[in-house]
């Protein structure tokens, strides 16, 4: 298991929709983008344009399948202060490492349980320009529009289904040096496909950001029953889920350790990559944990 950081020039996020108008910052799993770089050493990397080999892979009929062993947790933000490591929770805890040739998990401590509002920043979307664009293409390409007819013959941005829409966007964390929890693959490897995601960048979906990765770093995180890709343990009194997990997987490790929940966040996503197979996961879930007498 290893505590790897990663230094960006434009940090990735990704977004969900929270309201009808709002888009929220989600954190994303960082096994995903792994797996996506084990499949281009394996399959993309000897193509003249890999590219042209990915879209023609992910636009057949058969749905592209990558199995991975790769686990991690989300991609978190992170500071560092000489030795030590700071990295930020789902549910806002500050856990402590220290990192030099290895790594070791010191403590952690519950900063807020959630995100402080006042770290938000607000952006405006809006989809009219993108709606006329694509008309334009698709008049210029002479595809035909399966929607209903507006006058004119003309797609009308104030009604109906290409009514343009302004979007609120929610972005509560900026900090360009992330951390994220990875096992499941040899340090040598790991290395080679941090490698191949400096090249490429993190992001590659249109609501991400692009991922611009400039440095990381991979320590070997000392074995300990306290903290796994899928959980972290705070002072053996809360237990934090840090990536997407079944419903059925927080039940059955709620009922091992009879712990009680006290709060979770649900929604739609995937417990492992490829993330685009959307189900009801729990994106993180806190615990507590009862104490021994």
């Amino acid at each position: 298991m290893y505590l790897i950081t990663l230094k960006f020039r434009v940090f990735p996020f990704s977004l969900s929709l929270s309201s009808p108008n709002i888009l929220s910052q989600e954190f994303i799993p960082f096994d995903g983008a792994l797996a996506f770089a084990e499949y281009y050493k394996a399959k993309l990397s000897t193509s003249s344009d890999w590219r042209i080999q990915y879209l023609e892979d992910t636009l057949t009929s058969k749905e592209l399948e990558w199995n991975s062993e790769i686990r991690s947790s989300y991609l978190l933000p992170a500071i560092r202060e000489n030795n030590s490591l700071i990295v930020t929770t789902p549910m806002g805890f500050e856990v402590k490492f220290s990192v030099g040739n290895d790594a070791r998990y010191e403590s952690s401590e519950r900063h807020h349980l959630y995100k402080a509002e006042t770290s938000q920043i607000f952006l405006r979307l809006g989809r009219r320009d993108d709606i006329i664009k694509t008309a334009l293409i698709r008049k210029q390409l002479g595809v035909k529009l399966n929607v209903k007819s507006f006058p004119n013959s003309q797609t009308d941005p104030q009604r109906g289904p290409y009514k343009a829409v302004d979007y609120q966007v929610k972005i509560y964390v900026t900090n360009l040096l992330w951390a994220a929890i990875v096992d499941g693959v040899s340090r040598d490897d790991l290395k080679e496909l941090l490698s191949v995601l400096k090249k490429l960048g993190i992001g590659k979906k249109r609501n991400m950001g692009w991922g611009d990765l400039l440095d990381y770093s991979v320590y070997p995180l000392n074995s300990t029953n306290t903290l796994t890709p899928e959980y972290i343990i705070h002072s053996e009194e809360y237990l934090e889920t840090w990536r997407p997990l079944s419903p059925e997987k927080i039940v059955e490790l709620r009922k091992i350790r009879k712990m009680s929940l006290l709060d979770s966040k649900i929604g739609y996503g995937s417990e492992n990559p490829p993330y685009w197979k959307r189900n009801i996961v729990v994106k993180s879930a806190l615990f507590k944990i009862p104490q021994r007498r």
